[in-house]
């Protein structure tokens, strides 16, 4: 995706790109997983970034700012739904008496009867 930069950075500008790149993980995981793949892409280059990297993020930041409005409804007409399932095993590893839990969530499934 993007090419190794020999460069020189600015300490500055280093830290305006990490603030950046912490500001869409917090969206990310907040509100926004439909940009993991790029946030992970920009989190990747933070050892090796350009101004091209940081010129990528301002783009993200422009598609979150033209999508605020955007937003998934559910109004039950349609015979869609959101269906979550999860598993705890409650610290049956007596090794280590940790909890092991997993989820996961599916959206606008179809739901028959």
């Amino acid at each position: 995706m993007f090419k190794p930069n020999d460069k020189q950075y600015d300490l500055n500008f280093h830290q305006k790109y990490q603030q950046m790149v912490g500001s869409l993980i917090y969206l990310m995981i907040g509100s926004h997983p439909d940009i993991g793949f790029a946030i992970v892409k920009l989190a990747q280059q933070i050892a090796n970034l350009s101004n091209k990297h940081y010129q990528t993020g301002l783009h993200l930041c422009r598609y979150l700012l033209n999508t605020c409005k955007y937003q998934i409804v559910y109004d039950g007409l349609d015979n869609k739904s959101i269906i979550a399932h999860s598993d705890s095993d409650w610290a049956q590893d007596l090794e280590s008496c940790k909890s092991v839990t997993s989820y996961f969530t599916l959206m606008a499934q179809e739901v028959t009867s």
